[in-house]
C-alpha cells in the first residue's frame, strides 16, 4: 500500500510528539546523540515490514555562551548624567541584572556617589570629596552627561531604590580618609537589605569592609598594574580590566572558586570575547546594548 505525503508528514509529527513527551523535551526538539542527517541516516526510509519511520527532527540549538550578567557602569552614563539616580534607573529599564557605583565619603563622614576624588569633572562645583561637607555636595548637580543635571545621591538614596528587589550592586569604595570609609560603606549595605558586593581595588578598604560585614560578598578590582596582594582575604570574585580577561586567567580564577567580571566593554565583539571566555559578567558603559546581544547569544540570568 502506497504512503501519501499527507500521511508522512502525519506520522512524523506525531512521532516528535511522543518523543518530546516521553523524554520530557522542549516542543519541537529533540537532542540528537548519533550522526548529523544525511551521514548514513535511514531515517524516513521504509523499514522492512514497510512502515515509514519518523524524519529526524533538529536538534535544539545550543547556547554560544554559559550566562552572562550585564552590569550597569556607572549606571547607564550614555543615558543620563553618571552615577545619579537617573543614570541607574535608565540602565535596570534597559535591562541591566546589576549596577555598578563608586563610593566616596565626605568631610563628615556621609558616603555619596562620585567616581573622582573632585567633583570639578562632572558637577556644576569644584573641591575634594574629602573635603566637603555632605550639605554642600547636597547642593551641587551632575551636568555631565546627557539630559537634565542631577543630584549628587548619597549611598544611602540608592541602597533605598534598590531595597527588596533582585538587582546586585557593585559598590566600589574609594580611597578617601582610610578603611573608617569602607566600614561606613559596609555597614550601610549591610543594614539595607539590598543586594549588594563589596568591591574595590584596596585590599586594605576591602579587608576593613569584610569585617564590617562578614556576610557580603567580596571582589577584588584589576586595572592593568599588578594588584596588590589581598593579604588572605578570601575573595568570592575578581573583577578585570579587558586586557587582563584572557581565557586562561579566566579559567584559574574559576578553577580557585570566583567568579569574574569584566570591565569596560562596550561594543558586540568585546562582548562576544567575555562571553567565549565564559566571564561571569559584563560591566558596561552601555547596559542596554549589551542586554539585546545577551539576550540574543545567552541564555537568562536566574
Amino acid at each position: 500500500m502506497r504512503t501519501s505525503r499527507r500521511t508522512l508528514r502525519a506520522a512524523t509529527a506525531l512521532a516528535a510528539a511522543l518523543a518530546a513527551t516521553a523524554f520530557g523535551l522542549p516542543a519541537g526538539g529533540v537532542h540528537r546523540t548519533g550522526p548529523p542527517p544525511g551521514a548514513g541516516d535511514t531515517a524516513g526510509a521504509p523499514s522492512a515490514g514497510g512502515a515509514v519511520l519518523p524524519q529526524p527532527v533538529p536538534a535544539v540549538p545550543v547556547p554560544r555562551c554559559p550566562s552572562l550578567a550585564v552590569a550597569g557602569h556607572r549606571g547607564a552614563p550614555t543615558a543620563a548624567p553618571e552615577n545619579t539616580l537617573a543614570a541607574f534607573r535608565a540602565a535596570l529599564a534597559g535591562g541591566a541584572d546589576w549596577l555598578e557605583t563608586d563610593v566616596r565619603t565626605t568631610r563628615d563622614g556621609v558616603p555619596v556617589l562620585m567616581h573622582d576624588d573632585t567633583v570639578d569633572r562632572v558637577t556644576d562645583g569644584h573641591g575634594r570629596v574629602a573635603e566637603l561637607t555632605a550639605a554642600q555636595i547636597a547642593a551641587l548637580h551632575v551636568t555631565a552627561g546627557p539630559g537634565p543635571a542631577q543630584p549628587v545621591p548619597t549611598l544611602d538614596d540608592l541602597l533605598h531604590e534598590l531595597a527588596g528587589t533582585r538587582t546586585r550592586l557593585l559598590m566600589e569604595i574609594k580611597e578617601e580618609h582610610g578603611p573608617s570609609d569602607a566600614v561606613r560603606a559596609a555597614r550601610a549595605a549591610a543594614a539595607s537589605g539590598a543586594d549588594v558586593v563589596l568591591y574595590s581595588f584596596f585590599p586594605a578598604m576591602l579587608q576593613a569592609a569584610h569585617r564590617a560585614a562578614p556576610g557580603l560578598p567580596v571582589v577584588l578590582v584589576q586595572g592593568r598594574a599588578v594588584a596588590r596582594d589581598p593579604g588572605g582575604l578570601r575573595l568570592d570574585g575578581i573583577a578585570l580590566d579587558e586586557p587582563l580577561a584572557t581565557a586562561g586567567r579566566i579559567a584559574r580564577e574559576h578553577a580557585a572558586g570566583r567568579q569574574v567580571y569584566v570591565w569596560t566593554p562596550d561594543h558586540d565583539a568585546d562582548w562576544r570575547a567575555a562571553a567565549d571566555r565564559h566571564a561571569d559578567a559584563v560591566i558596561t558603559d552601555v547596559p542596554a546594548a549589551a542586554r539585546v546581544w545577551a539576550d540574543a547569544h545567552c541564555p537568562p540570568v536566574l
